[in-house]
């Protein structure tokens, strides 16, 4: 009888709420899909902030907010975890944004050259039922000084396109660092280590329970 009443109890445990992530990054789902935690991808619309290097924490987080706010369409239960997500690269007071050719892509590899820069991703999570979490990770990288011959090399792989900074650290771009302090998810676009934190935080479900 007691057996048979804790059986009952184990399979009546309360469902986990539905992840949803906003966003097209193949990256970021790449991330979320290593972990083996069942989500959902959701298109994000909706227009971002403008990203200024003097206030780049709180630019990250608020266009993290409209992202995850930007898929309210997609919920079907109140408890439902909307994850929007930002990453800027910044040199100094500069923000490096995304090349859209190769002599930008050309500029901003010899601007990183021998030089350290951060790399600053927000997070938001949104959800009916447990709120509103913003929050942000931060790394510092440092570039080897480059010659021109590897700029125009690694320009020439095309991977400098559509990510911020012109480099991929999960790719080519690895070559070219020489130091990282910080997350190394963060600087992939989504900091892994802070989103299983907070996700435990933001909805008090243990992480034993999140991956039982």
């Amino acid at each position: 009888m007691l057996k048979t009443l804790s059986l009952e109890l184990m399979n009546s445990k309360p469902e986990l709420p539905q992840l949803l992530l906003v966003s097209t990054s193949p990256r970021r789902r790449q991330i979320l899909e290593s972990l083996n935690l069942p989500f959902q991808s959701v298109q994000p619309l909706g227009e971002e902030a403008v990203a200024e290097a003097s206030n780049i924490e709180e630019v990250t987080m608020a266009n993290s907010l409209v992202k995850a706010k930007s898929g309210k369409g997609s919920v079907k239960k109140d408890s439902d975890i909307l994850i929007g997500s930002d990453t800027l690269v910044v040199l100094g007071p500069q923000v490096m944004g995304k090349p859209s050719h190769p002599d930008e892509a050309r500029e901003m590899l010899n601007k990183l050259s021998g030089q350290w820069h951060r790399v600053v991703t927000g997070l938001a999570l949104v959800s009916e039922k447990y709120g509103e979490l913003k929050t942000f990770d931060s790394s510092k990288i440092k570039f080897r000084t480059l010659s021109q011959a590897e700029i125009e090399s690694y320009v020439k792989t095309k991977e400098p396109y559509d990510k911020a900074g012109s480099y991929a650290i999960q790719g080519l771009g690895a070559l070219l660092i020489e130091r990282i302090e910080g997350s190394y998810t963060n600087v992939m676009g989504f900091p892994i280590e802070k989103f299983l934190s907070e996700l435990s935080r933001f909805t008090q479900i243990s992480l034993e329970r999140w991956f039982s």
